[in-house]
């Protein structure tokens, strides 16, 4: 896990993809370095679209957050801006279509057994 501590007012990017087609959902929590504090502020999701870039989203910083990068997303940040002093914890990422890259992927060694397979006849 990657843990990055971040102060109220600070713009700091979380997180940095660069040529990916891969849909992946990023997870963070957001947590108070004051005991008495809540978490608030905002998140920025910039994305592409290929190589163009999309307007970014802006949403509010929660306790728990998740960000989706979608397969055109070849470039992709997430940057937080908290009102109070928060210490961000990374959490695993996940693919999104893992079944359907799966699926591609045992296509494609069917494929080229077929294709040896008739060569050899």
């Amino acid at each position: 896990m990657k843990v990055i501590e971040v102060k109220a007012g600070e713009r700091r990017r979380i997180k940095r993809a660069r040529l990916s087609s891969v849909a992946m959902t990023y997870r963070f929590r957001a947590e108070p370095l004051a005991d008495d504090g809540e978490v608030s502020g905002t998140v920025e999701v910039k994305g592409s679209n290929w190589i163009f870039p999309k307007p970014p989203v802006i949403v509010d910083l929660e306790a728990d957050n998740a960000v989706d990068k979608g397969t055109w997303d070849t470039f992709f940040e997430v940057t937080v801006v908290p009102d109070r002093d928060v210490r961000i914890v990374m959490e695993e990422r996940s693919m999104k279509s893992a079944g359907v890259y799966a699926a591609i992927v045992g296509a494609i060694v069917v494929l080229a057994a077929v294709v040896i397979i008739l060569a050899t006849l």
